[in-house]
């Protein structure tokens, strides 16, 4: 079955592109099997959102992790009188301009007290991760309002929000389909954190946009990160298999981009093997879920 991971740019260009690993899950994806192997094969640049555009129209079967919101607060969406339903709210949520956007978030803000400024989704929460509705460091906001329809409009299924989906049956599908069994061409894309999986490796620093402010500590920090994801020692039962060449461009990469697409593939992969992919039984399809959380 082969994978992506995507760590997303909200304004993907030469300089900053969206990174992308492609990757070969081997193994099986049910339950029983605790030991999978995820192959990482390429890495890719996307410098343009059309080009990202074309990526998604690829034919299936593949699923993919990506690195940017799904979905904003309950409490934020229902506070404006948003759309309530999933897939309507993100149509509209894209349709905004950004800065009327801050407008709202900024209004929100300054009804709350002083370190309860930003609405929180329960993944969020669970997960650690910055809340959705950030607009600055990390600017995860405009993230999903870059990416989030596009994905959509490509087709693609999103098992955390779309209400008849079945987890269940779609594990047995793509384990028969692995095992040579059915035919199968759906694309799964899966909400995903790579810091849930980097916080079990260290706790340190391990990237940063500037060149100048790397050292040889964060280069230790991401050579420990990738020797725990190859030896199943980052809190997943799925190992990462890569060449030297791939592990040396992961390690060289001060910005981590290739090191969190990676970590984005291993996520979204070790997701099939989980009950109902992990999800909660109380999921709420308009937030959605962080993989793993």
């Amino acid at each position: 079955m082969k994978v992506y991971g995507i760590d997303f740019s909200s304004a993907p260009s030469k300089k900053k592109p969206i990174a992308v690993a492609e990757c070969w899950l081997r193994g099986s994806v049910s339950e029983s099997c605790s030991h999978n192997e995820l192959s990482l094969s390429n890495f890719h640049s996307i410098e343009s959102l059309e080009l990202f555009e074309e990526f998604l129209s690829q034919r299936g079967p593949w699923v993919c992790g990506f690195d940017l919101p799904f979905s904003m607060p309950r409490d934020l969406i229902e506070y404006f009188n948003w759309p309530s339903r999933w897939d309507i709210f993100t149509k509209f949520y894209c349709s905004l301009d950004k800065e009327v956007i801050k407008k709202f978030f900024i209004n929100w803000c300054s009804t709350k007290n002083y370190g309860e400024k930003f609405a929180y989704r329960s993944t969020d929460k669970a997960s650690k991760s910055s809340p959705a509705m950030r607009w600055v460091n990390p600017p995860v906001a405009w993230m999903m309002h870059a990416g989030i329809e596009r994905i959509r409009k490509a087709g693609l299924i999103f098992p955390a929000h779309q209400k008849n989906f079945n987890p269940m049956q779609e594990q047995k599908d793509i384990s028969r389909f692995m095992m040579g069994g059915c035919d199968y061409h759906n694309r799964l894309a899966f909400e995903v954190y790579p810091g849930l999986t980097v916080r079990v490796a260290s706790t340190k620093p391990y990237k940063n946009d500037n060149k100048n402010k790397d050292s040889l500590v964060r280069v230790m920090m991401r050579k420990n990160i990738i020797k725990h994801l190859r030896y199943g020692k980052a809190g997943l039962s799925t190992k990462l298999k890569s060449s030297l060449a791939l592990q040396n461009q992961m390690i060289m990469d001060y910005k981590g981009d290739y090191l969190d697409a990676a970590i984005c593939a291993l996520q979204a992969a070790e997701v099939l093997q989980l009950r109902n992919f992990g999800f909660p039984k109380n999921l709420d399809p308009l937030e959605g879920w962080i993989a793993l959380s």
